[in-house]
């Protein structure tokens, strides 16, 4: 497995395709956009024109191996569906409905063909360091043959079940995401307008079980106003769909759903580009308060 291919060079495919450079294999990636080929070659991504060419770089390998990052479901089917090589085993890192992935799966096994998917938690700086959370789903034969390749892209990576497994723990990640994120939001727009420093509410709180990730990283990005995105809110609101899709009732999912909201007017107020910890531009309107200067 010395060769690797990689499709889709967007804000995790280019790291991920970094991160497996320097594990020692060899990368050869590519995407629909000219522009993202090049941008991702002008940081040291081996990259090349189109799909068919990252088919016959993999072609030996054993088995031959390509890893997805795209925007969901449909655009992996797409990529993969046809054209790789006997045998190949893909791996899925993209945020896809389970039920997408367990199709794909099926139609993948009718060609000869194996999936896992995989989706991660981290964002890019994890993918980069090779230290990404990796949800995985899959068949023994499948995730025994594309373990190195997962080791080489996670700090923790927890097999969650058969095919769609790893789907599913992903829609359960973001569903605490997005909760999460709306409700540091809260706080700390809370603790502004009671009259208290927000910043030093937040340092207060990361020494408590209120602690956690988000508050540690998009608290301060709230505090900063540094919505540059690691990852768009838009994004986020794909992945909201996914959630409910869950369900035949997802208003039973009652603290996600109010979260949800906050990001669902985040992107309809036009900031869908925006990191999603800008959910906190919403609740600032609503509570009348800001968390720092113009």
């Amino acid at each position: 497995m010395a060769s690797v291919g990689v499709i889709g060079l967007g804000s995790m495919g280019v790291p991920i395709a970094l991160a497996l450079r320097d594990a020692g294999f060899t990368v050869t990636a590519t995407s629909r956009s000219a522009a993202t080929r090049e941008a991702a070659a002008g940081r040291g991504v081996p990259v090349v024109d189109g799909i068919p060419e990252v088919a016959r770089a993999v072609e030996e390998g054993e088995p031959p191996v390509v890893v997805t990052s795209l925007p969901a479901g449909p655009q992996v089917r797409d990529a993969v569906l046809d054209g790789m090589p006997p045998g190949t085993v893909v791996v899925d890192t993209s945020t896809c409905a389970p039920s997408d992935s367990r199709a794909l799966a099926a139609e993948l096994a009718e060609r000869g063909r194996g999936l896992v998917d995989a989706p991660v938690s981290g964002g890019p700086t994890a993918a980069r360091s090779g230290t990404l959370a990796v949800m995985a789903g899959g068949s023994a034969e499948h995730l025994d043959a594309v373990d190195p390749v997962l080791r080489a892209l996670a700090g923790r990576l927890v097999v969650c079940g058969e095919s769609g497994a790893g789907q599913i723990a992903k829609a359960c990640n973001q569903l605490v995401v997005v909760s999460t994120i709306g409700t540091v939001a809260e706080a700390l727009a809370l603790a502004a307008k009671l009259g208290a420093d927000p910043v030093a509410v937040r340092e207060a709180l990361l020494g408590g079980y209120a602690s956690s990730r988000i508050l540690e990283l998009h608290g301060q990005r709230m505090l900063d106003g540094d919505f540059r995105p690691g990852g768009a809110a838009h994004h986020q609101v794909k992945d909201i769909e996914i959630v409910r899709q869950l369900l035949d009732d997802p208003s039973a999912l009652e603290v996600f759903e109010a979260a949800a909201g906050t990001m669902e007017q985040l992107v309809a107020d036009g900031h869908g580009e925006l990191d999603h910890s800008a959910a906190v531009k919403v609740v600032e309107q609503r509570l009348g308060v800001r968390l720092r200067p113009d």
